[in-house]
């Protein structure tokens, strides 16, 4: 639900099965959902929430995350069946899973989530708040319900997320928090400021909370999804395709690790190059 990819409706738009095209080695990486045995298990044990996990990259990242170890909180917004399904794959790897709807922007809707998670699994030890709204609307013509509806989601949802989750990492003493933008949000997108600005006050939420939880050992980092599921122009991205779910995976399974036990309060792109920064 990251915003990296255009709208379906784009006449541009490139699917996904020509971008992967003569991609060489990196067709060789492991799809999301296997179970190789040199898999790195470094969060095993660890419970992960991911929101916006019913489809897509939040699926991805989700299936991921269980494939080395942990268990996982599927979220959804309204499609149960969705994120059931996603939840079956999970324990199909071999690990706990439930699946939980919640809007991420009402904050009475993820603290029922949240307490029904730690009914069911005991505890929460990484958050990615992968749930997104996206949502072209001229400036001139935007009415406030527009605006309220993007910050809602965009904005507020991880301020909901993370206030609910922080008191049980605090108490357990570990804690991974990473929240999620894309490439709109950081060169400006016509028809997009409610969707920019909402996602950028992500970016400043994540410093104040690493300098804020740091003592806790709880790290917070942001990251930025490009192009994973299509792109108008691909070969203008430096490696000249879409990225693959799995290696968005990867990232946020490398942060929500020990392997990341130094780094906090950063940013993060994962983009092929398609936005140097």
């Amino acid at each position: 639900m990251t915003e990296g990819a255009v709208t379906k409706d784009s006449a541009a738009a490139i699917s996904r099965r020509t971008a992967i095209g003569g991609m060489g080695a990196a067709m060789a990486m492991p799809l999301v959902g296997s179970a190789p045995s040199r898999t790195p298990r470094r969060i095993e044990g660890k419970v992960a929430l991911v929101t916006g996990a019913g489809r897509n990259l939040g699926r991805a990242t989700a299936l991921e995350l269980a494939r080395r170890g942990a268990d996982v909180i599927v979220n959804a917004r309204s499609n149960q069946e969705e994120a059931d399904a996603v939840a079956a794959e999970a324990r199909a790897l071999g690990v706990r899973a439930v699946a939980l709807l919640a809007d991420v922007g009402v904050e009475a809707e993820v603290n029922r989530m949240v307490a029904d998670a730690l009914r069911e699994l005991g505890r929460i030890d990484i958050l990615i708040c992968n749930a997104g709204f996206r949502g072209a609307r001229s400036f001139t013509e935007m009415t406030t319900e527009e605006w309220r509806t993007a910050t809602a989601v965009n904005h507020d949802g991880p301020f909901f997320c993370a206030k609910a989750v922080v008191p049980s990492m605090i108490a357990n003493g570990f804690g991974r928090i990473i929240t999620v933008s894309g490439l709109n949000s950081w060169h400006g997108r016509d028809g997009w400021a409610h969707v920019c600005a909402s996602k950028m006050g992500a970016v400043g939420l994540t410093r104040a909370l690493a300098a804020e939880l740091g003592q806790h050992n709880i790290l917070v980092n942001h990251v930025v999804p490009g192009a994973f599921l299509a792109h108008p122009n691909v070969e203008q991205i430096p490696q000249g395709r879409l990225g693959l779910e799995v290696e968005l995976a990867n990232v946020y399974a490398f942060l929500s690790s020990d392997d990341a036990s130094y780094v906090t309060g950063q940013t993060l792109h994962v983009n092929g190059g398609d936005l140097r920064y």
